[in-house]
């Protein structure tokens, strides 16, 4: 590991970028050439967001419930009505899932008092995503909490995830500051990419996402609520009047400040576990492509695509600064000729 990763000159969060740039646009372009397999018209239902929304979940469970354990807070998550946003069909069972029920139960773990001071000034309630997860996979499934839990662990023994979860539990056990690593990537990935993907599936029509077994009973509200309201896309969605960014702003802010707490080897050690959170989410999606049977060729040609597309920008970049190179030229030309032709007839 590069010693300039802990140089006090770089902000954590410039050297956390700087150090995975290459996997993040990997990631990306990833999500974005599978998103629209999960979408009509490739999608007749929500069936491929829920299995995402299965492997996705236990990541944020997890390390969620570390960052609790660890200040000692208690284990149980917020209701699913505290953070509604809109109608609910209590049809659909929107009790919390248990703490017993979770997919992975957390040993108490101790740790220096400067870390835990710099992780508690970092853990605020809005940025929480457990609870959005789980309200939006029971608005879509109708699941009763108890199947919600059978669920999370059956997609939590999927190799890939399994090993990612061991991963965090171990990494997370042994240097607890490598959770500012989670957070910084999974929360402020909701705040740029997740916009995306919300406006995305905002433009579905809502009867995409009722389930089968809810259908007949929601069907005559559909005219009776913004349309919003009635998307289970809580996950993508912060309870605040600024709709996250004023979270977002506060976390960043929180982190520049409490980045002075850590040594430069557990600043290498929090960019260190970046990457492999990148890493493994890059190898979810291609377990994921297995699970759902996902068409990895017309997923690889749109991927293509945007590489092309990408190309293209590039060219017609370096183009536009061609001509703007040689308009500059031939403008500073015509200025000198006209001084010499100037300076010719005063002499």
């Amino acid at each position: 590991m590069s010693s300039k990763i802990g140089d006090p000159n770089r902000t954590l969060s410039d050297s956390i970028n700087v150090a995975t740039r290459s996997v993040h646009t990997k990631l990306n372009k990833l999500v974005v050439s599978r998103l629209p397999l999960a979408q009509p018209p490739q999608a007749d239902d929500a069936s491929q967001y829920v299995s995402g929304l299965l492997h996705i979940a236990p990541i944020y469970i997890t390390f969620e419930s570390l960052w609790r354990t660890i200040l000692k807070m208690p284990e149980s998550l917020e209701t699913h009505n505290s953070e509604q946003d809109g109608p609910t069909d209590t049809s659909c069972g929107p009790d919390e899932v248990r703490p017993e029920d979770r997919p992975s139960a957390h040993r108490q773990l101790t740790i220096d008092t400067r870390i835990e001071t710099l992780l508690t000034n970092l853990y605020f309630d809005g940025l929480q995503r457990s609870s959005p997860l789980q309200q939006d996979l029971m608005s879509l499934t109708c699941w009763s909490d108890r199947t919600l839990s059978e669920q999370l662990k059956n997609a939590s023994k999927s190799p890939v995830l399994a090993e990612f979860l061991a991963h965090i539990e171990t990494s997370v056990g042994k240097s607890p500051h490598v959770l500012l690593a989670y957070a910084w990537v999974l929360y402020m990935a909701l705040f740029s990419g997740g916009r995306f993907i919300r406006a995305s599936l905002e433009n579905i029509y809502p009867a995409f996402w009722i389930p089968a077994s809810a259908q007949q009973h929601t069907s005559a509200t559909l005219g009776g609520f913004p349309k919003e309201h009635l998307l289970p896309l809580s996950f993508f969605r912060f309870n605040t009047h600024e709709d996250g960014e004023d979270l977002k702003q506060d976390f960043k802010k929180r982190l520049l400040e409490s980045e002075t707490f850590l040594t430069n080897p557990e600043r290498d050690e929090i960019v260190e576990e970046a990457r492999r959170i990148f890493e493994y989410m890059i190898r979810i999606i291609g377990e994921l492509d297995d699970i759902c049977g996902t068409d990895k060729e017309a997923a690889e040609a749109r991927l293509l695509s945007l590489r092309s597309r990408d190309s293209l920008v590039v060219q017609r970049e370096r183009r536009e600064q061609i001509k703007q190179k040689t308009t500059a030229e031939t403008a500073a030309e015509r200025t000198r000729n006209w001084v010499e032709k100037a300076l010719q007839r005063l002499t």
